[in-house]
């Protein structure tokens, strides 16, 4: 097992980077909560004193080597710089986004078994931490809680010198979408998860990539997590957006110019507004990137076509708990062969198969479950047991290998059964049909009737209603569409749409509708 070395482990990646390049610029959309004196914008330098100044305070706190450690906050990039402190002081963070629910995260908290919560005020008021035992030790980012006390309010601690643990040490324990049920917690090693940033910067490297790097990411996922490691390995200068809305995005796009631009799929469809009334911003783009889900072939048309001339769209598939397992990349004037390509495995990183209900492997182009190989695969889940089967980690999703060699992503397996072979690719059809459309999902309702539409139009304007019947003309016969503000829909920590709970919620009538939608229906 190769060994890993500073700039890919979480205790000394920071440092490294203040040390080949601390005067690197890093941009926020908003202060940090543990350090708001920090301000909007600082450099690698501030950023690795910042993590050593945070690490005392955990060490303060009474936080210790191998212990874990739960955070749960609003999403801001104090979260990474806290991840970072407990892997400096050799604790295990554990990055769990409020939004799971505070059922979901008593089950999450029982199976974490952490010494300690970090969380904030406003999180707590909300109800998140409802069913985390009051007596596990709290500690809150900015003004104390009803808990326990501010981190601020610590006696610093010393800290040990920073040295990169032996591969084998648990390191950073993220989780999954949680799209199927409670998020499963996902324990990443210090080798599994080098293998999440390796061929990012391997990719990096083989483009040149110099630029500005814009991210628009979760905070608490492993995505924004091996992102972050890659970025300061590379040296670039840094903008981070915690809020996707597109007059945010506006703003920081403005601000820092990027040459690499990376948010999920989810986002980017929301940014083609600004693309396309701003093009502008994304004149010195030249590489858009978006992981785990396939991107609509229409948001990377809108997004190259303001791009500088030869800009790349750069999707890569996979999931938390494997890293990114296929990579696709698309420019404007080549022709892909289908719109649910998602490329093919990292050479030297994964390798992929398809196989049939008995689990035997399939030939090139017939669908079938997805599972892979990667470097980057976790040892285990905390507290569930894991997607092995013979090796090879089961996907959960639903797809074919092409007769090019390339995946060709379908539709999670929970999702089949709604009498559309795909429902990934028929969401395709209709936006490109209807560019009112911010989001279609198509939810399956389990009650052997036709699936639900799920739309948002920009502006929510009224939903038109004729190029909607032309556009699912030739689709399986589908429910009237339900048309929803998008903060309204329930969304993972990707912001991906939460199907199941959707499907729920439409049940029973408590999912929010607006009112021209539930007048038409």
């Amino acid at each position: 097992m190769a060994r890993v070395n500073r700039r890919l482990a979480l205790a000394t990646a920071p440092a490294e980077a203040a040390r080949r390049h601390g005067a690197v610029p890093i941009r926020l959309d908003r202060p940090l909560d543990l350090f708001p004196q920090a301000g909007r914008n600082f450099d690698y330098a501030t950023f690795a004193d910042l993590v050593e100044e945070a690490a005392t305070m955990l060490s303060g706190a009474g936080i210790r080597d191998g212990q874990r450690v739960l955070i749960v906050k609003r999403s801001n990039f104090d979260i990474p710089l806290l991840a970072f402190a407990c892997a400096r002081i050799g604790a295990v963070p554990v990055l769990v986004h409020s939004a799971v629910g505070f059922q979901a995260l008593g089950v999450m908290t029982e199976r974490a078994a952490p010494v300690a919560v970090i969380s904030d005020a406003a999180t707590e008021s909300a109800g998140v931490l409802d069913s985390v035992d009051p007596t596990l030790p709290r500690w809150y980012v900015g003004e104390r809680g009803e808990h326990g006390l501010s981190l601020l309010d610590t006696e610093r601690g010393a800290i040990p010198p920073a040295v990169v643990p032996s591969v084998d040490t648990p390191q950073l324990v993220t989780h999954s979408s949680g799209t199927t049920g409670v998020p499963k917690l996902v324990l990443h090693s210090v080798h599994s998860f080098a293998g999440h940033a390796r061929p990012q910067i391997t990719i990096g490297k083989v483009l040149r990539v110099r630029d500005p790097y814009l991210m628009c990411l979760s905070p608490v996922h492993a995505r924004c997590m091996s992102g972050m490691l890659a970025i300061l390995a590379l040296g670039l200068p840094l903008g981070f957006l915690t809020d996707t809305s597109p007059e945010n995005a506006a703003e920081l796009l403005a601000a820092v110019r990027p040459g690499v631009v990376e948010t999920v799929p989810n986002a980017f469809i929301r940014w083609e507004e600004v693309a396309e009334a701003r093009p502008e911003l994304f004149a010195q783009t030249r590489l858009f990137v978006s992981s785990f889900d396939a991107a609509h072939p229409r948001t990377i048309r809108t997004l190259l076509r303001a791009a500088r001339p030869g800009a790349r769209y750069m999707q890569a598939y996979g999931q938390t708990e494997t890293g990114p397992v296929t990579v696709k990349s698309h420019k404007l004037k080549s022709r892909c062969e289908h719109g649910r390509c998602v490329g093919r495995g990292v050479l030297g990183h994964t390798k992929i198969r398809v196989v049939d209900d008995e689990g035997d492997k399939v030939p090139n182009g017939i669908p079938g479950q997805i599972f892979a190989r990667s470097s980057g695969v976790t040892p285990s889940y905390l507290g569930s047991p894991d997607q092995r089967v013979d090796g090879w980690w089961a996907m959960g999703d639903y797809g074919m290998v092409s007769a090019r060699g390339c995946l060709h992503l379908y539709d999670r397996l929970v999702d089949r059964g709604s009498g559309v072979e795909s429902l990934l690719a028929a969401e395709d059809d209709i936006l490109e049909a209807l560019p009112q459309l911010t989001e279609v999902a198509i939810i399956p309702m389990g009650d052997g009737g036709p699936a639900v539409p799920l739309v948002c139009t920009r502006g929510d304007l009224p939903l038109d209603r004729a190029a909607w019947a032309e556009a699912v003309a030739g689709l399986p016969e589908l429910s009237p569409p339900v048309q929803c503000r998008w903060d309204d829909i329930p969304h993972t920590a990707t912001w991906k749409v939460k199907r199941l709970e959707v499907a729920r919620r439409l049940a029973a009538g408590d999912l929010p509708v607006l009112a021209a939608a539930r007048e038409e229906r």
